[in-house]
Order: structure tokens, then C-alpha cells, then sequence
């Protein structure tokens, strides 16, 4: 990925990143802004984003902000044509809360807001919908983290499962896996964007016969 090759891939387009993996949001949202596009950012109210974005605050956890936020969305902007989506890493400590909290968080939440925003994406066979997840969700789960790791994982299954139906309607869909130590991932998300495959992972996880869409 050269920086002309991506100035020339997102200038003047505009760009959606959300997710819980603030660190990565905020360095793909200054490095897109550089190269010319429109940045929009949703974050947790929580979180201060840095940079020159569009700083949109709801909480994934509520699916009911979610589809708020989708509808503000498409109220101030005509359209979208990048949306970016990161899910962060597990926390330390399994969390003492209940199991709906990672589900609507990592899954419901995140879904409820994609699904409002189709309607939004060009049809014109420019628009990409890219999900950035680590690339462990595709293994086993160790008991303790299941609840926090399933919620993630199920939100990969469906949106491979989306693939098909966005091609219907001249979206490209990008499933960026993370797993190879020192790997910049915001670089991950610029290949993503320039090249424009259906999948960027580590060998060993494309090997795997759970691989693909």
C-alpha cells in the first residue's frame, strides 16, 4: 500500500469507523484524514477521539442508540462509502457483568447499526463494508472468555454471512483477521481499502477449513 495509491482510493469519499478498539479508530481515522477523505468516527461517549473527524457518541451496548445513531446518520450525511468496523481486544479479567452486556455490545449492537446503514452505501459497486477482528475468534475459545469472545465471533459468522446479500447490491465486504505480532493493523485497513479483497489473514488461519466466506 503506497500513500498515493490510497489518497487515490479515499479523497473525498466519506469513511465510517466504529467499534470498541478506540487505539485503532483514532490512528485509521487521523491516517485517512490525511489522505483526503471524510472521516465520521461512532465511539463510546466514553472515549475522546483525537483528529480532525466527526465525532458521532452512542453506547453499543444500548441497540436502541444504535438505531438512533444509524437514522442521524443518514439524516446529515447523503451517503457513506467506507464503513469500517473494529472490535477490540479481550479485556484482562473476564467481566463480572451478566452475558447480555458483550452480547449487545460486540454483536446486537453493532449489527443493529450495519443494518441501518445499508441503505446508505452506494450501490455503484464502490462501497465496502470492512470488519477488523483478531484473528483468534476463528479458533477455540477458552472457557472463561467464551461469553465475551462468542459475542464477537458471532458478530464475524454474520457478517460473512452479509457478504453475499452487499454484493447484491455492489458492496464489497473486506474480513480483516489481526494475529501476527507487530503487525500495524491501521496498514491492514489501508490494504483493505486498495485492494479490496474478501479476506486478509495470517497464512495459518487461511488454511484453516473454517476459512471464507
Amino acid at each position: 500500500m503506497t500513500d498515493t495509491r490510497l489518497r487515490h482510493a479515499v479523497a473525498g469519499r466519506t469513511i465510517l469507523l466504529t467499534g470498541t478498539s478506540c487505539a485503532v479508530t483514532d490512528a485509521a481515522a487521523r491516517h485517512l484524514s490525511r489522505a483526503g477523505a471524510r472521516v465520521l468516527v461512532a465511539t463510546h461517549p466514553a472515549h475522546r477521539s483525537t483528529g480532525e473527524v466527526w465525532v458521532y457518541r452512542a453506547d453499543p451496548a444500548a441497540p436502541a442508540t444504535m438505531r438512533v445513531l444509524a437514522e442521524q446518520l443518514l439524516d446529515e450525511h447523503d451517503r457513506l462509502d467506507i464503513v469500517i468496523h473494529t472490535a477490540g481486544t479481550p479485556p484482562k479479567q473476564p467481566s463480572a457483568r451478566n452475558s447480555r452486556h458483550p452480547i449487545n455490545t460486540h454483536y446486537v449492537g453493532p449489527t443493529t447499526l450495519i443494518r441501518g446503514l445499508l441503505p446508505a452505501l452506494r450501490d455503484d459497486g464502490s462501497a465496502q463494508l470492512i470488519n477488523v477482528s483478531p484473528a483468534h475468534l476463528r479458533l477455540p475459545l477458552p472457557a472463561r472468555w467464551g461469553g465475551h469472545r462468542a459475542s464477537k465471533a458471532a458478530f464475524d459468522t454474520w457478517f460473512r454471512g452479509l457478504a453475499r446479500k452487499a454484493r447484491g447490491r455492489g458492496v464489497t465486504t473486506t474480513s480483516v483477521y489481526t494475529g501476527l505480532v507487530g503487525t500495524d493493523v491501521v496498514t491492514l485497513i489501508c490494504d483493505a481499502i486498495t485492494l479490496r479483497p474478501r479476506q486478509i489473514a495470517p497464512w495459518w488461519l487461511k488454511s484453516g477449513r473454517a476459512i471464507g466466506h
